[in-house]
Protein backbone atom coordinates (compact mmCIF):
# COMPACT_ATOMS: atom_id res chain seq x y z
CA UNK A 1 0.00 0.00 0.00
CA UNK A 2 1.38 3.52 -0.67
CA UNK A 3 -0.44 6.28 0.45
CA UNK A 4 -1.37 9.48 -1.50
CA UNK A 5 -3.52 9.38 -4.23
CA UNK A 6 -5.45 6.73 -4.40
CA UNK A 7 -7.71 6.56 -7.47
CA UNK A 8 -11.15 4.84 -7.18
CA UNK A 9 -12.73 4.18 -10.40
CA UNK A 10 -16.78 3.35 -10.78
CA UNK A 11 -19.22 3.66 -13.37
CA UNK A 12 -22.76 4.96 -12.70
CA UNK A 13 -24.51 1.70 -12.65
CA UNK A 14 -21.82 0.51 -9.92
CA UNK A 15 -21.92 3.77 -7.92
CA UNK A 16 -25.65 3.52 -7.82
CA UNK A 17 -25.26 0.47 -6.72
CA UNK A 18 -22.93 1.40 -3.93
CA UNK A 19 -24.51 3.69 -2.43
CA UNK A 20 -27.52 1.55 -2.12
CA UNK A 21 -25.51 -0.99 -0.46
CA UNK A 22 -23.24 1.49 1.68
CA UNK A 23 -25.60 1.24 4.81
CA UNK A 24 -25.77 -2.49 4.33
CA UNK A 25 -22.10 -3.39 5.05
CA UNK A 26 -19.31 -2.49 7.04
CA UNK A 27 -17.00 -2.20 4.14
CA UNK A 28 -17.65 0.39 0.73
CA UNK A 29 -15.84 -1.76 -2.16
CA UNK A 30 -13.30 0.26 -4.37
CA UNK A 31 -13.24 -1.47 -7.67
CA UNK A 32 -10.00 -1.30 -9.49
CA UNK A 33 -7.15 -2.22 -6.13
CA UNK A 34 -4.37 -1.43 -8.67
CA UNK A 35 -5.47 1.88 -9.05
CA UNK A 36 -3.90 3.29 -12.52
CA UNK A 37 -1.86 6.22 -13.03
CA UNK A 38 -4.74 8.11 -14.99
CA UNK A 39 -7.53 10.80 -13.64
CA UNK A 40 -10.96 8.94 -13.44
CA UNK A 41 -13.97 10.92 -13.01
CA UNK A 42 -16.62 10.00 -10.32
CA UNK A 43 -20.15 10.21 -10.79
CA UNK A 44 -21.67 11.02 -7.20
CA UNK A 45 -25.30 9.87 -6.14
CA UNK A 46 -28.07 12.86 -5.63
CA UNK A 47 -27.86 12.06 -1.84
CA UNK A 48 -27.80 9.33 0.43
CA UNK A 49 -30.58 7.73 2.63
CA UNK A 50 -31.96 9.67 5.47
CA UNK A 51 -30.42 8.79 9.03
CA UNK A 52 -32.67 9.34 11.99
CA UNK A 53 -34.32 12.26 10.42
CA UNK A 54 -31.48 13.68 9.17
CA UNK A 55 -29.75 13.80 5.57
CA UNK A 56 -25.91 12.81 4.61
CA UNK A 57 -25.85 14.42 1.32
CA UNK A 58 -23.00 13.32 -1.49
CA UNK A 59 -19.85 16.34 -2.23
CA UNK A 60 -20.16 17.17 -6.10
CA UNK A 61 -18.02 14.98 -8.11
CA UNK A 62 -14.62 16.12 -8.90
CA UNK A 63 -11.44 13.80 -10.67
CA UNK A 64 -8.98 12.08 -9.10
CA UNK A 65 -5.76 11.72 -9.89
CA UNK A 66 -2.03 10.22 -9.09
CA UNK A 67 -0.47 6.94 -8.28
CA UNK A 68 -1.88 3.70 -7.12
CA UNK A 69 -2.27 2.45 -3.10
CA UNK A 70 -2.20 -1.15 -2.18
CA UNK A 71 -25.79 11.94 13.64
CA UNK A 72 -28.79 11.83 17.22
CA UNK A 73 -31.44 14.40 18.50
CA UNK A 74 -31.06 18.52 18.58
CA UNK A 75 -32.14 17.59 22.22
CA UNK A 76 -28.96 16.57 23.61
CA UNK A 77 -27.31 18.98 22.11
CA UNK A 78 -29.98 21.39 23.81
CA UNK A 79 -28.75 18.88 26.81
CA UNK A 80 -25.00 19.87 25.99
CA UNK A 81 -25.90 23.88 25.85
CA UNK A 82 -27.43 24.55 28.95
CA UNK A 83 -24.49 22.36 30.94
CA UNK A 84 -22.35 24.81 29.03
CA UNK A 85 -24.12 27.84 30.21
CA UNK A 86 -24.34 26.02 33.76
CA UNK A 87 -20.33 26.04 33.64
CA UNK A 88 -20.20 29.22 32.81
CA UNK A 89 -21.70 30.52 35.34
CA UNK A 90 -19.93 28.42 37.62
CA UNK A 91 -16.87 30.29 36.43
CA UNK A 92 -15.34 27.56 34.29
CA UNK A 93 -12.94 29.54 31.96
CA UNK A 94 -13.76 28.90 28.18
CA UNK A 95 -11.53 31.17 25.81
CA UNK A 96 -13.40 29.97 22.58
CA UNK A 97 -16.80 31.05 24.80
CA UNK A 98 -14.91 34.30 25.49
CA UNK A 99 -13.45 35.02 21.84
CA UNK A 100 -17.20 33.91 20.63
CA UNK A 101 -18.50 36.44 22.89
CA UNK A 102 -16.44 39.06 21.76
CA UNK A 103 -16.75 39.12 18.61
CA UNK A 104 -13.58 38.58 17.89
CA UNK A 105 -14.26 36.07 15.07
CA UNK A 106 -17.71 36.97 12.76
CA UNK A 107 -18.46 34.11 10.16
CA UNK A 108 -20.27 36.12 7.69
CA UNK A 109 -21.55 33.08 5.40
CA UNK A 110 -25.11 31.45 6.08
CA UNK A 111 -25.40 28.30 9.02
CA UNK A 112 -25.07 25.00 6.77
CA UNK A 113 -25.43 21.67 7.87
CA UNK A 114 -23.32 18.85 7.28
CA UNK A 115 -25.86 17.39 4.35
CA UNK A 116 -25.21 21.18 2.48
CA UNK A 117 -23.53 20.60 -0.74
CA UNK A 118 -20.24 22.30 -0.36
CA UNK A 119 -19.11 24.84 -3.41
CA UNK A 120 -16.68 23.01 -6.35
CA UNK A 121 -13.02 24.08 -6.10
CA UNK A 122 -12.48 27.48 -7.80
CA UNK A 123 -16.26 28.21 -7.64
CA UNK A 124 -17.24 30.76 -6.11
CA UNK A 125 -20.89 30.56 -3.99
CA UNK A 126 -24.44 32.10 -4.89
CA UNK A 127 -23.95 35.16 -2.61
CA UNK A 128 -27.37 36.55 -3.87
CA UNK A 129 -28.91 33.58 -1.81
CA UNK A 130 -27.13 33.73 0.92
CA UNK A 131 -27.84 35.98 4.23
CA UNK A 132 -25.15 37.54 6.19
CA UNK A 133 -25.49 36.00 9.47
CA UNK A 134 -23.15 35.40 13.14
CA UNK A 135 -22.91 32.39 14.34
CA UNK A 136 -24.92 32.26 17.83
CA UNK A 137 -22.04 31.91 20.75
CA UNK A 138 -22.99 28.33 21.58
CA UNK A 139 -23.15 27.03 17.68
CA UNK A 140 -19.90 25.71 15.93
CA UNK A 141 -18.31 27.37 13.45
CA UNK A 142 -15.52 27.24 10.63
CA UNK A 143 -13.41 30.38 10.66
CA UNK A 144 -10.28 29.97 7.68
CA UNK A 145 -7.58 32.02 9.52
CA UNK A 146 -4.80 34.35 8.39
CA UNK A 147 -1.69 33.20 9.66
CA UNK A 148 1.73 35.18 9.63
CA UNK A 149 5.61 34.38 9.38
CA UNK A 150 7.05 31.32 7.83
CA UNK A 151 4.08 29.22 6.87
CA UNK A 152 4.37 25.58 5.54
CA UNK A 153 4.14 25.05 1.78
CA UNK A 154 0.72 23.14 0.07
CA UNK A 155 1.51 19.80 1.91
CA UNK A 156 -0.49 16.41 2.57
CA UNK A 157 0.01 13.54 4.38
CA UNK A 158 2.11 15.27 6.87
CA UNK A 159 1.76 15.48 10.54
CA UNK A 160 0.10 17.67 13.15
CA UNK A 161 1.10 17.65 16.97
CA UNK A 162 0.17 19.51 20.05
CA UNK A 163 2.74 20.47 22.81
CA UNK A 164 1.83 23.35 25.01
CA UNK A 165 0.43 25.76 23.40
CA UNK A 166 2.68 25.58 19.69
CA UNK A 167 1.30 23.26 17.01
CA UNK A 168 4.31 20.96 15.26
CA UNK A 169 3.91 20.21 11.77
CA UNK A 170 6.42 17.86 10.11
CA UNK A 171 6.96 15.70 6.81
CA UNK A 172 4.30 15.84 4.34
CA UNK A 173 4.61 16.24 -0.01
CA UNK A 174 2.92 18.17 -2.22
CA UNK A 175 2.65 15.10 -4.90
CA UNK A 176 6.05 15.78 -6.21
CA UNK A 177 8.19 16.18 -3.44
CA UNK A 178 8.61 15.31 -0.04
CA UNK A 179 9.71 17.54 3.12
CA UNK A 180 11.91 16.73 6.44
CA UNK A 181 11.00 20.75 7.71
CA UNK A 182 9.38 21.18 11.12
CA UNK A 183 7.04 24.00 11.17
CA UNK A 184 5.98 25.53 14.71
CA UNK A 185 2.59 27.49 15.19
CA UNK A 186 1.98 29.78 17.68
CA UNK A 187 -1.26 29.53 18.45
CA UNK A 188 -2.08 32.84 20.46
CA UNK A 189 -0.30 34.65 17.75
CA UNK A 190 -0.73 32.57 14.91
CA UNK A 191 2.51 32.89 13.28
CA UNK A 192 4.76 30.04 12.20
CA UNK A 193 8.29 30.06 12.33
CA UNK A 194 10.30 27.06 10.44
CA UNK A 195 12.67 25.33 13.14
CA UNK A 196 16.25 25.40 12.65
CA UNK A 197 16.70 22.18 13.98
CA UNK A 198 20.57 20.13 14.42
CA UNK A 199 21.50 16.57 15.14
CA UNK A 200 20.59 13.58 12.96
CA UNK A 201 20.01 14.13 9.68
CA UNK A 202 16.00 12.91 8.95
CA UNK A 203 15.09 12.11 6.07
CA UNK A 204 11.98 13.54 4.14
CA UNK A 205 8.90 11.67 4.13
CA UNK A 206 4.94 11.43 4.01
CA UNK A 207 2.29 9.46 6.02
CA UNK A 208 4.75 8.71 8.74
CA UNK A 209 3.52 9.42 12.14
CA UNK A 210 4.84 11.96 15.50
CA UNK A 211 3.61 11.38 19.01
CA UNK A 212 3.99 14.05 21.70
CA UNK A 213 5.55 12.52 24.63
CA UNK A 214 6.40 15.34 27.16
CA UNK A 215 8.46 17.87 25.29
CA UNK A 216 9.32 15.11 22.81
CA UNK A 217 8.46 13.69 19.55
CA UNK A 218 8.74 10.23 18.15
CA UNK A 219 8.76 9.93 14.55
CA UNK A 220 8.14 6.24 13.17
CA UNK A 221 8.06 5.31 9.43
CA UNK A 222 6.71 6.94 6.86
CA UNK A 223 8.42 6.90 2.97
CA UNK A 224 9.45 8.63 -0.32
CA UNK A 225 8.13 7.63 -3.24
CA UNK A 226 9.01 3.82 -3.93
CA UNK A 227 10.98 4.01 -0.12
CA UNK A 228 9.20 2.85 3.07
CA UNK A 229 11.11 3.73 6.70
CA UNK A 230 11.25 1.99 9.88
CA UNK A 231 13.71 4.04 11.85
CA UNK A 232 12.39 6.13 14.96
CA UNK A 233 13.53 9.42 15.18
CA UNK A 234 12.79 11.93 18.55
CA UNK A 235 13.13 15.50 18.39
CA UNK A 236 13.33 17.15 22.01
CA UNK A 237 11.45 20.53 20.90
CA UNK A 238 13.46 22.64 23.48
CA UNK A 239 16.82 22.19 22.54
CA UNK A 240 15.85 21.25 18.83
CA UNK A 241 17.62 18.55 17.90
CA UNK A 242 16.88 15.46 16.04
CA UNK A 243 18.39 11.28 17.60
CA UNK A 244 18.38 8.76 15.39
CA UNK A 245 17.20 6.09 18.10
CA UNK A 246 19.47 3.01 18.58
CA UNK A 247 16.87 0.54 19.10
CA UNK A 248 16.81 -3.62 20.17
CA UNK A 249 14.77 -5.70 19.87
CA UNK A 250 12.35 -6.98 16.89
CA UNK A 251 11.46 -4.00 14.83
CA UNK A 252 8.77 -3.53 12.85
CA UNK A 253 8.26 -3.85 9.10
CA UNK A 254 8.92 -0.15 6.88
CA UNK A 255 5.62 0.99 6.07
CA UNK A 256 3.25 3.89 6.27
CA UNK A 257 0.17 4.95 6.59
CA UNK A 258 0.15 3.80 10.50
CA UNK A 259 -0.98 4.91 12.81
CA UNK A 260 0.86 5.30 17.05
CA UNK A 261 0.06 6.71 20.19
CA UNK A 262 1.09 7.04 23.54
CA UNK A 263 0.33 4.98 26.94
CA UNK A 264 1.55 4.59 29.90
CA UNK A 265 5.94 3.56 29.20
CA UNK A 266 4.69 2.87 25.58
CA UNK A 267 4.87 4.16 22.08
CA UNK A 268 2.38 1.76 20.12
CA UNK A 269 1.91 1.03 16.14
CA UNK A 270 -0.95 -0.21 14.52
CA UNK A 271 -1.87 -0.92 11.16
CA UNK A 272 -0.21 0.71 7.57
CA UNK A 273 1.25 -0.51 4.48
CA UNK A 274 4.73 -2.05 3.62
CA UNK A 275 4.19 -1.28 -0.04
CA UNK A 276 2.78 -4.64 -0.84
CA UNK A 277 0.45 -5.56 1.51
CA UNK A 278 -2.06 -3.90 4.62
CA UNK A 279 -1.09 -4.76 8.26
CA UNK A 280 -3.25 -5.22 11.20
CA UNK A 281 -0.36 -5.98 13.76
CA UNK A 282 0.53 -4.08 17.04
CA UNK A 283 3.65 -2.78 18.19
CA UNK A 284 5.08 -0.84 21.07
CA UNK A 285 8.37 1.00 21.91
CA UNK A 286 9.55 2.40 25.53
CA UNK A 287 9.88 5.93 26.14
CA UNK A 288 12.35 5.63 28.01
CA UNK A 289 15.70 4.34 26.84
CA UNK A 290 17.92 2.10 28.54
CA UNK A 291 20.86 2.33 30.49
CA UNK A 292 22.99 1.91 26.91
CA UNK A 293 20.71 4.57 25.51
CA UNK A 294 18.86 2.22 23.56
CA UNK A 295 15.12 2.34 22.81
CA UNK A 296 13.22 -1.26 22.97
CA UNK A 297 11.02 -2.53 20.74
CA UNK A 298 8.47 -5.29 21.15
CA UNK A 299 5.32 -7.02 19.38
CA UNK A 300 2.15 -7.07 21.14
CA UNK A 301 0.20 -10.15 20.99
CA UNK A 302 -3.60 -9.65 21.45
CA UNK A 303 -6.79 -11.18 21.68
CA UNK A 304 -10.97 -11.15 20.84
CA UNK A 305 -9.39 -11.18 16.56
CA UNK A 306 -7.57 -8.26 15.20
CA UNK A 307 -9.06 -5.71 12.91
CA UNK A 308 -8.76 -6.88 9.38
CA UNK A 309 -5.14 -4.95 8.06
CA UNK A 310 -5.32 -1.48 6.70
CA UNK A 311 -4.13 2.08 6.48
CA UNK A 312 -5.13 5.45 5.90
CA UNK A 313 -7.47 4.87 9.53
CA UNK A 314 -7.67 6.69 12.45
CA UNK A 315 -6.26 5.57 16.15
CA UNK A 316 -7.77 7.67 18.90
CA UNK A 317 -7.42 7.38 22.67
CA UNK A 318 -9.92 6.87 25.06
CA UNK A 319 -8.95 6.04 28.73
CA UNK A 320 -7.52 2.69 28.35
CA UNK A 321 -9.12 1.96 25.48
CA UNK A 322 -8.16 2.51 21.63
CA UNK A 323 -10.87 3.59 18.76
CA UNK A 324 -9.86 1.94 15.61
CA UNK A 325 -11.99 3.90 12.77
CA UNK A 326 -12.24 3.52 8.73
CA UNK A 327 -9.32 2.87 6.56
CA UNK A 328 -9.16 1.21 3.46
CA UNK A 329 -6.74 -2.40 2.34
CA UNK A 330 -6.44 -0.38 -1.53
CA UNK A 331 -9.64 -2.58 -2.54
CA UNK A 332 -11.70 -1.51 0.17
CA UNK A 333 -13.20 1.76 2.03
CA UNK A 334 -13.89 0.32 5.58
CA UNK A 335 -16.21 1.54 7.81
CA UNK A 336 -16.12 -0.71 10.80
CA UNK A 337 -15.34 -0.02 14.72
CA UNK A 338 -13.13 -1.84 16.43
CA UNK A 339 -11.89 -1.24 19.95
CA UNK A 340 -8.87 -2.27 22.08
CA UNK A 341 -8.44 -2.77 25.86
CA UNK A 342 -5.09 -1.82 26.35
CA UNK A 343 -5.47 -3.34 29.93
CA UNK A 344 -5.85 -6.92 28.79
CA UNK A 345 -4.79 -6.34 25.21
CA UNK A 346 -8.41 -7.52 24.11
CA UNK A 347 -10.17 -6.81 21.03
CA UNK A 348 -13.65 -6.26 20.34
CA UNK A 349 -15.33 -4.93 17.19
CA UNK A 350 -18.91 -2.78 16.97
CA UNK A 351 -21.57 -2.58 14.83
CA UNK A 352 -22.54 1.03 14.38
CA UNK A 353 -25.56 1.63 12.66
CA UNK A 354 -25.16 3.22 9.62
CA UNK A 355 -21.42 2.48 8.99
CA UNK A 356 -20.18 5.25 7.22
CA UNK A 357 -16.82 4.67 5.79
CA UNK A 358 -13.92 6.93 5.43
CA UNK A 359 -10.41 6.65 4.92
CA UNK A 360 -7.70 9.36 5.17
CA UNK A 361 -9.74 11.40 7.49
CA UNK A 362 -8.90 13.02 10.64
CA UNK A 363 -10.67 11.57 14.05
CA UNK A 364 -10.08 13.90 17.34
CA UNK A 365 -11.48 13.08 20.61
CA UNK A 366 -13.70 15.65 22.07
CA UNK A 367 -15.47 14.57 25.56
CA UNK A 368 -17.07 11.96 24.81
CA UNK A 369 -17.20 12.83 21.11
CA UNK A 370 -15.18 11.87 18.22
CA UNK A 371 -15.22 14.05 16.09
CA UNK A 372 -14.53 12.93 12.60
CA UNK A 373 -13.80 15.45 9.94
CA UNK A 374 -13.26 15.47 5.86
CA UNK A 375 -11.77 12.12 4.25
CA UNK A 376 -13.06 9.79 1.37
CA UNK A 377 -15.86 7.82 1.58
CA UNK A 378 -14.71 5.21 -1.24
CA UNK A 379 -16.50 7.40 -3.89
CA UNK A 380 -15.86 11.19 -3.46
CA UNK A 381 -13.79 13.63 -1.03
CA UNK A 382 -16.17 15.35 2.07
CA UNK A 383 -15.83 18.27 4.01
CA UNK A 384 -18.43 16.71 6.50
CA UNK A 385 -18.07 16.99 10.13
CA UNK A 386 -19.34 13.78 11.89
CA UNK A 387 -19.79 13.14 15.49
CA UNK A 388 -19.56 9.07 17.20
CA UNK A 389 -21.31 9.80 20.39
CA UNK A 390 -19.09 7.22 22.35
CA UNK A 391 -21.41 6.55 25.18
CA UNK A 392 -24.06 5.68 22.57
CA UNK A 393 -22.53 4.41 19.60
CA UNK A 394 -24.38 7.00 17.29
CA UNK A 395 -23.46 9.13 14.87
CA UNK A 396 -24.50 12.73 15.08
CA UNK A 397 -24.53 16.09 13.02
CA UNK A 398 -24.80 19.16 14.21
CA UNK A 399 -25.20 23.10 12.81
CA UNK A 400 -21.91 23.96 11.56
CA UNK A 401 -21.89 27.75 10.82
CA UNK A 402 -19.29 29.71 8.71
CA UNK A 403 -17.83 28.62 4.83
CA UNK A 404 -16.44 24.78 5.23
CA UNK A 405 -13.02 24.03 4.20
CA UNK A 406 -12.90 22.42 0.30
CA UNK A 407 -13.76 18.49 0.33
CA UNK A 408 -10.38 17.24 1.27
CA UNK A 409 -8.56 14.29 2.35
CA UNK A 410 -4.76 13.50 3.75
CA UNK A 411 -4.84 16.65 6.00
CA UNK A 412 -3.45 17.40 9.63
CA UNK A 413 -5.76 17.88 12.30
CA UNK A 414 -5.50 19.02 16.52
CA UNK A 415 -7.01 19.86 19.43
CA UNK A 416 -6.04 23.18 21.01
CA UNK A 417 -7.87 25.60 23.17
CA UNK A 418 -11.39 25.10 22.53
CA UNK A 419 -11.19 24.62 18.78
CA UNK A 420 -10.12 22.19 16.38
CA UNK A 421 -7.34 23.14 13.84
CA UNK A 422 -7.16 21.48 10.61
CA UNK A 423 -4.67 22.04 7.73
CA UNK A 424 -3.54 21.20 4.20
CA UNK A 425 -4.63 17.78 2.28
CA UNK A 426 -5.62 17.24 -1.27
CA UNK A 427 -8.91 16.58 -3.01
CA UNK A 428 -7.55 14.72 -6.04
CA UNK A 429 -6.95 18.26 -7.60
CA UNK A 430 -5.22 20.37 -5.49
CA UNK A 431 -2.62 20.14 -2.74
CA UNK A 432 -3.63 23.02 -0.04
CA UNK A 433 -1.77 25.35 2.41
CA UNK A 434 -4.55 26.89 4.28
CA UNK A 435 -5.28 26.34 7.84
CA UNK A 436 -8.79 26.65 9.00
CA UNK A 437 -10.28 26.64 12.42
CA UNK A 438 -13.39 24.65 13.66
CA UNK A 439 -14.38 26.93 17.24
CA UNK A 440 -16.58 24.27 19.39
CA UNK A 441 -17.53 27.36 21.34
CA UNK A 442 -20.44 25.58 23.76
CA UNK A 443 -18.94 21.97 22.70
CA UNK A 444 -16.19 22.91 23.90
CA UNK A 445 -16.60 22.14 27.57
CA UNK A 446 -17.44 18.15 26.27
CA UNK A 447 -14.08 17.79 27.74
CA UNK A 448 -14.70 18.52 31.25
CA UNK A 449 -17.62 15.55 31.48
CA UNK A 450 -17.29 12.72 33.50
CA UNK A 451 -15.20 9.63 32.81
CA UNK A 452 -17.23 7.25 31.07
CA UNK A 453 -17.80 3.74 29.41
CA UNK A 454 -17.49 3.23 25.57
CA UNK A 455 -21.23 2.04 24.58
CA UNK A 456 -22.47 2.17 27.86
CA UNK A 457 -25.78 3.68 26.55
CA UNK A 458 -26.14 1.76 23.69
Amino acid sequence: MADGNSVFSLDVAQDRQLQRTLFRSPSHTLRDARVPETDAMLQAADAMPDISGMTLGVVPSMPLSGPGSALGSDDEAMSAMAAAVHAAKSGVRNTAHKRASRGTASPSSRPHTNSARPPMPGRRPDTDSMSEARAPTPAMYWNKRSTWGERPPQMRSQTMTVIGSNIYVFGGWNNSVCYNDVYVLDTESMFWTRMKTHGDAVPPCRAHTATAVGTRLFVFGGGDGTQYFSDLFVLDVRTCVWERARVTGIVPAPRRTHTCFHFGAHVYLFGGGDGHRALNDLWRVRTEPEADGSYVWEEVETTGGRPFPRGYHTSTLVGSQLVVFGGSDGQECFGDTSLLNLDTMEWAHVAIDPPLTRLAHSATLVGMYLFVICGHDGSDYSSQVLMLKLDTLKWETRMIYGAAPIPRGYHACALHDGRLILHGGYNGQEVFDDLYTLELSSYSYLPQVPEFVIGCHR
